[in-house]
């Protein structure tokens, strides 16, 4: 009777050990990613999408977003932009929780179906990737207030900047658009968060 309490013990120790092992080891998933800082929360904003659609902060929800602003007459910076915009879009197509924003900042010239033309172009087929429009300076105020991001003499000066964002609605980490380097660790915190998100 002794023997078999003392076994007893033994394998409660023993499953309290694992039990404490499988936390230590979920704690360290969760500090790998708190790596990624936590930094604003998009704001309410309103914008149509190049599908003719409102397209809110809210739509931002249960994805993994990436931002961009741009506009498609830019003959500097925006066009490498939407290249890699485009190689993520690619590389992520079987994770539907990972979608893509590009935000005009050009929105005198870049009207629904000029957006939507500009999405054929970059063979956008699907709602993974949405281009939107809003008034000026709704879009000058998402942008440098919303986002953090420089926003002065629009359209030229718009920032080079992908964004990521949770499935909280909550601003993540800053990206050079035109740098590979930069962007692998996009890809890297991309999937991390995707992780968590399904875990």
């Amino acid at each position: 009777m002794k023997k078999e309490s003392i076994l007893l013990s033994i394998i409660m120790v023993l499953g309290l050990m694992v039990i404490g092992a499988t936390w230590v080891v979920k704690q360290a998933s969760k500090a790998q990613l708190s790596s990624i800082p936590v930094l604003n929360k998009v704001p309410s904003f309103v914008a149509t999408s190049h599908l003719g659609k409102p397209f809110t902060e809210n739509d931002l929800l249960a994805k993994i977003t990436i931002v961009d602003f741009m506009f498609t007459q830019c003959t500097g910076p925006c066009p490498i932009m939407s290249s890699n915009m485009k190689n993520l879009y690619d590389q992520y197509l079987n994770v539907d929780q990972v979608q893509f924003v590009s935000i005009t900042v050009d929105p005198t010239n870049d009207n629904i179906e000029t957006l939507a033309a500009y999405a054929d172009v970059h063979q956008v087929t699907d709602h993974r990737w949405q281009f939107l429009r809003a008034d000026s300076p709704k879009v000058e105020e998402l942008s440098q207030n919303g986002f953090k991001l420089y926003a002065k003499e629009l359209p030229v000066g718009h920032a080079i900047k992908f964004v990521l964002v949770d499935d909280k609605g909550y601003i993540r980490q800053y990206y050079d658009g035109l740098e590979e380097a930069s962007i692998a660790i996009l890809r890297t915190h991309i999937n991390e968060l995707v992780k968590d998100l399904n875990s």
